[in-house]
Formats: C-alpha cells, structure tokens, sequence
C-alpha cells in the first residue's frame, strides 16, 4: 500500500497511515529517523559498554521486546524485526543505567537535613532527580522509618509514579548513645546482642532488604557498636538471607566486621591506611566497598568554593539559589571555621589512597554515595562518585562495571546490570564515551527504561522546591561577622607564646622591679609588700592556671621548691594560690 498524504482528506489520510507500519518516520532524541512501531524497538550502530568489565563493542545493534533486550550483535548481523521502532544511535555510547547502594532520599531538604524533611512528595522527587541522571535503583542509608519507603516502593514498581526502583534497609543499627548527627530517633540504638537480634527481626518483617550498621557517629567518634552486637546483627540478618552492609571509619573496625561475616562497607576507611591483611580477608570473604568518596568530601569541600559547584549538569535539576548559598561567602566561611577542617581533609586524602589499594588489591568495588545526606544531592552527586573514583586510580571501565552489574548482583536485581540478552532494557545512550573520560559521564544524554525513552526533563519538571531557607539574612551576616572576629582573634591566639594550656599577655605585671607573667585577658591587680601580693582574674580553671605557671615561671628563671618557687636575684619566695577563674601570688623576701 502506498500513501499519497497530499491528495487525501483527514480520513483518508489517517487510514493511510495505519496501513503504513513500519515505514512512518519521527525522530529521536537527536533528530535521528526513527520509525513507529509497536512493542519491539530496534537500535542500531551504537557503542556498547556492556557493564561487566569486558571491552566496548563497536557498531552494535540490539533489539528491544516487551522491554527485554532479545538479542545484540554486530550491526551487519542483526535484523530490524518488521513493524519494530528503529532507532539509530551511530557515534553514541550505550552503557547499563546505574545502581546506587548507599542512598537517602527524602532527608535532604536545600541547606537542611533531617527526618522532618522525610515525606511522600520529598522520597519521590528524589528518586525522579535519581532517574534524571541515570540511576535506576537506590538502596537505602537505614534512614526509612514507618512504611512509607514500602508504599512509595510498590508505587513505582506498578508503575504509578517514575523514577529510581527503591530498595530499603529500614532503620539503621547505631551504638546506643551515639550514632549518625541529625537522625533523631531514626535509627535502633543498639547496646546488647538482644537489642540487634530484637531489630534485625522487625526489619524482616518490614520488608527490608538489607541490614545498615553505623559503627560510631560515621566520621570516627563517639560510642561504637559493641562486637556482641553487630555479630549477632550479622547471623539474624544471614538467617532471613539479608544482605548487611556498614558505615565504619577505623580501619581495626573494619577487620572486625569483615571477620564477623559483614557483606559490604558503604563508606571508606579513612583512619589509616589500609593492609595487605585487610585486602587479603575481604577478597577472602568476597566483602566489597562502596566508597562514598562524596559523602567524605562534602564535609569540607564547601570551604574551597568548588568549581563544579553550579556548573550546568547541577543545574538543570538543582535551583541556582542552592548554589548561591553554597557560595556565598557566609556559607563559605562557616565551612572554614570548622575545629576539624584540616582533620576533614587527611580522611578524604586516605580515603582516595585507600580505593586505590584496595581496587588494585581485586576488592569488589561498587557504585556507593550516601548522597541525601547532608549537603549531598541525589542524582549528581552519584556522577560526581563515579569521577572521583576514576580520579582515585580506577579505570573508567571498572567505575562501570562498579556502577552497573557489581551493585545489581548484589541487590540480586537479576535484570539489571549489564547489557545482555535477557535483561531488562534500562540503559543510556551518551553523546561521549566516559571510557575515554569519565568527565563524560555528567552527559547522560537519554534514558531508556524497559527499552523506552524516558523524556528526563519530564521527571524533574513538577518538583517543588522552597527556596526561603536558602536565603542569607542580615541576621546572617552579621552572626557570621561575629564569628569570623572571633576566629580571626582565635588563631592569633593559637599562635602566641602559650604555657600550659593558656597563651601568655603581652604584657607583665610588675612588683617591686620583678616581672610576673600573666595568662592573655585576664585582670591583673598588685600591691607592694613586703609581701607582695598578685591578684589575677582569668577565665580558666584552677589546673590551667597552675599549669600556667608551673611552665611559665620556670621561663622567668623561677626554681620550683617544694610548692612555691624561689628566685637568687633578688632574693625572693613565690607562693600561688589557684581557684577557678582566679589565683593569688604572694611573693616574700628570702
């Protein structure tokens, strides 16, 4: 049958193309020629990254079924079917869509974070911002409380809503008393191996798919998991064929954990270097790690006003007055001030050395960001991971692989992973080849999910974001005005002369011709004996005070005896007399 659209009527015309197939052009993405058709999708000339680590295959050709890729080959080899799509995707690169282990959605709200951020509108718009930037599925950080990652969860999987599949871990296990900052009464606070068998039972039966373990406060702190504790977490978890996974800092905790039969780290050890004992046992036991180099670099990266801050792939998801915040100098600067920046820093700079060695090492590694946290972005901060684990050490194409088929086998998402007959078609089709640069790979270019192109914008179009909280106040700048003297005049002090604990003044107070130190900012009164008396006042406590002065009168050629110290020229005797916040020194004639 032929169509002649000109000489016909509308009827005409719209019955000419039902009788037409395969032969009714549109365009793709592109604006390449593509044809309509019904559920088979042909796609031809690409460049295949497969995502298990094997080579690219050049000019390929797969095709599409009810959303299960049916079968791959040479372009030359494979047969567009009669009536399928065809889509032509000659110079681009086909790669698995990513999977992420490590995931809080719903927590991150612009500049604040916690569970009062955790709603349906706020878990779904993060799993559509997961989807924008080609992550298909998210495991969840133990940050879910009540049902609600369940519902949203079986939401998506019948197709109700879009964006990333969800997998949940429920309620993390912390150390009683301690714990992750900002997540409330989220977690299960754990003291005893009946607290862990008691919680990892009520996790199987909300229908979680893995176990989260938080060793300490995440960053090296405060009370850590009692080994009774997370051994016992571990075997309940084994018994209901749960995967556990946990945050760990201190390199001895995670050799414990890795004896106790843990699955996976979702974090870097970042304490020390790693060991040869370490990457030996894991590669054992088959542990593997999802770094999270993100979620280590977000603690302090703010500080260095990063250049990627803002850049275009950021912005077409997040809204500019995020990255104005983030910018602006109030935000900046209380970044700086951080106690423990330069702490910060060493972490991240082990933690780096550490996937090196372990990658080298044949560690499994995988796709890991814990992005949703705070000042973390679900979505781009998994793009971000992926660069810096290529800045690390890795090859890109084992960045890949660790993206795509490593955390799919781990999730025993059997359908993901990999570009291969027999999985489901979620994949992306890039401009660029990330193997060539991993940079690349913040061009996603378009999604396909079950073999259909996803329109990305349309995933991100209806988030509502309220950007009041972003706003620096005058309120703001002045505090942080105030802050900033006082850390201006606090590493002054740092710098001074100090004895003990407390800086030295610039000045010393004078008694018939004897000069006596004085701590910085204290008050000093004294009156001419004999005997001389020294009254000082200072906002320190009586230890620091003798320490003061046990250190400095010895540098003002003082000889300590007994309690007191003595002087030969002239000949005097000094005696102190230390409370809190003031002291009283008496000096008396030899």
């Amino acid at each position: 049958m032929k169509c002649y659209a000109k000489s016909l009527a509308a009827m005409a015309f719209a019955l000419c193309l039902a009788g037409c197939g395969d032969t009714t052009a549109s365009k793709d993405g592109d604006g390449k020629t593509t044809s309509a058709g019904g559920d088979t999708s042909y796609f031809y000339g690409a460049r295949i990254i497969p995502g298990d680590g094997s080579p690219a295959l050049e000019d390929q050709s797969f095709i599409v079924t009810n959303g299960k890729i049916t079968k791959i080959g040479p372009r030359k080899e494979v047969e567009p079917p009669k009536g399928s799509n065809r889509v032509e995707l000659t110079g681009r690169t086909v790669t698995p869509a990513f999977i992420n282990l490590a995931a809080q959605p719903g927590m991150n709200n612009g500049n604040q974070y916690g569970p009062k951020n955790y709603t349906r509108d706020s878990v779904t718009a993060d799993l559509s911002r997961y989807a924008y930037y080609g992550v298909v599925a998210v495991l969840t950080s133990g940050t879910d409380s009540g049902n609600l990652a369940n519902s949203v969860s079986d939401e998506i999987r019948n197709g109700k809503i879009k964006g990333a599949r969800l997998l949940t871990a429920g309620r993390g296990l912390a150390p009683k008393g301690g714990g992750p900052a900002g997540l409330g009464d989220v977690p299960y606070q754990i003291g005893s191996a009946a607290d862990a068998k008691r919680a990892v039972g009520e996790l199987a039966t909300d229908k979680a798919v893995a176990v989260k373990l938080w060793m300490d406060d995440g960053n090296g702190k405060g009370p850590h998991l009692k080994s009774d504790a997370y051994t016992t977490a571990i075997e309940e978890a084994h018994k209901r064929n749960l995967k556990v996974v946990a945050e760990v800092t201190d390199l001895s905790d995670a050799k414990d954990l890795v004896k106790a039969g843990i699955d996976g780290f979702v974090s870097s050890i970042r304490d020390k270097e790693v060991d040869d004992a370490l990457i030996s046992s894991m590669k054992e036991k088959n542990v593997f790690l999802a770094p999270a180099l993100t979620s280590a670099e977000s603690k302090f990266v703010y500080a260095d006003k990063p250049d990627w801050l803002g850049e275009q792939t950021m912005r077409e998801v997040y809204p500019a007055q995020l990255m104005g915040y983030l910018l602006d100098s109030v935000s900046i600067n209380r970044y700086k001030r951080l106690s423990d920046l330069g702490e910060l820093r060493s972490q991240y700079a082990t933690a780096v050395k550490n996937l090196k060695k372990l990658s080298a090492g044949g560690v499994k590694i995988a796709l890991g960001t814990d992005s949703g946290a705070a000042a973390t972005y679900p979505g781009y901060f998994e793009l971000r991971e992926m660069i810096l684990m290529a800045d690390a050490g890795m090859q890109p194409m084992d960045v890949i692989k660790a993206a795509t088929s490593v955390p799919a086998a781990i999730l025993g998402l059997n359908d993901l992973g990999t570009i291969a007959v027999g999985k489901t078609g979620d994949f992306l089709s890039m401009p660029n080849n990330p193997v060539e640069k991993m940079a690349n790979v913040k061009d996603i270019g378009m999604l396909y999910m079950n073999g259909s192109e996803q329109e990305r914008s349309a995933l991100v179009q209806d988030i509502k974001i309220n950007t009041e909280q972003l706003k620096i106040t005058k309120a703001d700048r002045e505090r942080d005005a105030k802050e900033e003297f006082q850390a201006q005049k606090d590493k002054a002090v740092a710098q001074m002369k100090h004895y003990g604990k407390l800086p030295v003044g610039p000045k010393s107070q004078f008694v018939r011709g004897l000069a006596i130190p004085v701590p910085l900012d204290s008050k000093a009164d004294a009156k001419a004996g004999p005997p001389d008396k020294v009254t000082i006042s200072v906002n320190a406590s009586a230890a620091d005070i003798r320490g003061f002065y046990s250190e400095a009168l010895a540098a003002y050629k003082w000889n300590a005896a007994g309690s007191c110290w003595e002087k030969e020229s002239p000949s005097r005797k000094l005696c102190l007399e230390a409370g809190k916040n003031s002291a009283v020194i008496t000096i008396t004639d030899k």
